[in-house]
């Protein structure tokens, strides 16, 4: 009965078997034998939109932000046309959906995944809706353009791919043009690796801007160093993020191949990527890899051994490129260890007769809180209030220094007589006091090491005046986990700390899409004092593409894209297990299936982006329908 059961055979050509295999629990319909405009505009989504790169200007009101700089003229190279090119397809997939419908051809095959999207596709549109700011959230944040439309493009198209992968040659109509593109990106990698950069030669960049600005070409250098693999992605760490989807899936079609010329042709395309994924020096895509192969040897086991020479090989290679890329991945993994290990903020003072001198000892900062007529702060777990003394007519006099318990606190004048050391052995090592003035405007500044915080005394109260001359506000600002250790994970420590407390805004609605750095507590100055960060860096992701989901569309819809990928994992363990794997569409399913499973994993330290996703829902789409085929394959049988 095992060899019956392939669903390449000539039977499966005719029409009536393209029924049967594609439409599982007994669902009725007379798939089109010939989709080709259906399975281009899949494999364009899927495996192009990821390559494209073109330079747009556009403007954002971003003077209301007491965090931006205000400037609202800014240009974008990696994410706009990437987000035009996914409303494009999702207009023609819609338009495609709706011809079906005028001429009676649409059927929907059962599938687990709709009710879920349709949940999630609900809360994304009401928490646009209630959006503040609904022209960030309907078009996505700066540099990133994966607002309302975006997402709901996304669930339209995984609709659309469930419902047209039909047999063995539509999943080729998306399997070849994503090895094109990988082809493409893997070379433009290695040429970033290898310190060749094609978007830094004059071709590359003329490629890449307008005509009007090419008298300029010679001003355009991206931020990213010599040597780093970023490919068309943006990030560093967005090219390992997708490369978890795409190396097992090649590897799975290498092992499967007989033909000597396509095996060579696999091989080399494993190898690329594999390259490029560790060339990225990106431990999340590594971990997201680890994950996906330890999966692959429990659901294959013994069946590996039937393979072992591929297998081999596939280990072989991937070996021999991490020997000659050991100083980057090394680096890297060791580098992501290190930040694991508890951490502590406070550095060592100089060291005196009478003790460290005053302010040269740095402090762990709790917190500022800056309210009508003091701030108050705490050090190392000791509350300092600087209190504002006013004369009759409202002009601030002077300052006085108590503890919590409202104890005085002596100053002695240090250096000149505007700056005083605190005389108390709680808070003399860790700061300094000083007055100053500028064109009329009074401040106090509290000295610490490495920083000055400049707070203005107005009529309006106490205020702290950031770097960029704006005067803010400051409160207690909630964090939850990661105290000794904000460092963990490149600073994710600290951004995790601070966004998990955000989330209990948005358990039923989210913020509206892609406006996570709006919401972000920027004005956490001394958090990120401690995280020893720029104090006006600003954090415009989670690094966590599941917190920012619940951030920006809210808990209930990160919960519902969870269901549908847990049942998708959950159906695609039980089908492999008991697959033979006598067909072309059985290793491509469970490549697919192997990769998705490290793309998750790797999220917990990427984020959703226009760069990855739309390669992570067409092979999603592609992996379900392929798990229908198989499953009414061995139910007919």
């Amino acid at each position: 009965m095992a060899k019956k059961r392939k669903p390449t055979t000539k039977k499966a050509q005719t029409k009536s078997s393209q029924v049967e295999a594609a439409t599982p629990e007994g669902t009725s319909l007379n798939a089109p034998e010939k989709t080709y405009f259906s399975e281009i505009l899949i494999a364009f989504f899927t495996a192009f939109i990821i390559i494209i790169v073109r330079m747009h200007s556009y403007e954002r009101p971003m003077q209301q932000f007491y965090w931006s700089g205000g400037e609202s003229q800014l240009s974008d190279f990696f994410s706009y046309f990437k987000m035009v090119a996914i409303l494009v397809c999702g207009i023609l997939a819609l338009l495609v959906i709706l011809y079906r419908i005028t001429t009676a051809t649409l059927y929907i095959k059962k599938s687990f995944a709709y009710i879920p999207m349709l949940i999630y596709a609900i809360f994304v549109i009401l928490s646009y809706v209630f959006s503040d700011y609904k022209e960030f959230s309907l078009y996505g944040y700066n540099d990133r353009f994966e607002g309302t439309l975006v997402l709901l493009c996304y669930m339209v198209m995984l609709f659309f791919v469930i419902n047209s992968i039909h047999n063995e040659r539509s999943v080729k109509w998306l399997i070849y043009p994503l090895g094109v593109a990988s082809a493409l990106l893997g070379l433009l990698g290695l040429s970033q690796g290898l310190g060749r950069d094609f978007f830094q030669t004059d071709i590359g960049k003329k490629l890449i801007t307008p005509r009007y600005f090419w008298e300029h070409i010679d001003s355009l250098n991206f931020t990213f160093q010599n040597k780093e693999i970023y490919q068309t992605v943006y990030n560093i760490n967005y090219v390992s993020f997708y490369l978890t989807l795409l190396i097992p899936l090649f590897g799975m079609l290498f092992i499967r191949e007989k033909k000597l010329a396509k095996k060579i042709v696999w091989g080399l395309l494993f190898a690329l990527l594999v390259y490029n994924l560790i060339g990225s020096k990106s431990s999340g895509g590594l971990a997201g890899m680890f994950v996906a192969v330890l999966i692959a040897v429990i659901v294959l086991n013994r069946k590996l051994l039937d393979w072992k020479k591929s297998v081999l090989i596939l280990i072989v290679i991937t070996i021999a490129i991490g020997g000659i890329t050991f100083d980057r991945w090394f680096s890297e993994l060791s580098g992501a260890f290190n930040s694991m290990i508890t951490t502590s903020s406070a550095m060592e003072g100089k060291s005196e007769k009478e003790g460290p001198a005053p302010g040269s000892v740095r402090p762990h900062i709790d917190y500022f809180e800056t309210l009508d007529d003091a701030v108050h702060l705490s050090l190392n777990g000791e509350e300092l209030r600087i209190n504002i003394t006013r004369l009759d007519d409202g002009t601030a006099e002077g300052i006085i220094l108590k503890d919590k318990e409202d104890n005085p606190l002596p100053l002695r004048p240090i250096e000149d007589k505007s700056t005083f050391s605190i005389e108390d052995e709680r808070f003399r090592p860790y700061a300094t006091i000083t007055y100053a003035s500028s064109e009329d405007q009074y401040y106090v500044l509290v000295n610490t090491v490495n920083m000055q915080w400049a707070f203005a005394i107005t009529d309006d109260g106490m205020y702290y005046s950031n770097q960029l001359g704006n005067l803010v506000k400051l409160e207690k600002i909630p964090s939850m986990g990661w105290e000794n250790n904000q460092g963990f994970g490149s600073g994710r420590g600290y951004i995790w700390s601070r966004t998990l407390p955000m989330i209990k805004d948005t358990i039923l609605l989210g913020h509206g899409a892609d406006t996570y750095c709006i919401y972000f507590p920027h004005k956490d100055y001394a958090g990120k004092y401690n995280a020893d960060w720029e104090i006006n860096k600003i954090v415009d992701k989670p690094h966590n593409m599941y917190m920012g989901m619940a951030i920006g569309t809210g808990l209930i819809s990160m919960l519902s894209l969870l269901v549908l990928w847990a049942i998708y994992i959950i159906q695609s363990i039980k089908l492999y297990f008991r697959t033979e794997f006598d067909s072309y569409i059985s290793f491509v399913g469970a490549g697919i299936f192997f990769g998705i499973c490290g793309f998750l994993v790797a999220g917990l330290v990427n984020d959703s982006s226009v760069s990855v996703m739309p390669m992570f829902y067409g092979l999603l789409g592609t992996g379900i329908a392929i798990n229908m085929m198989l499953n009414s394959e061995y139910k007919n049988v």
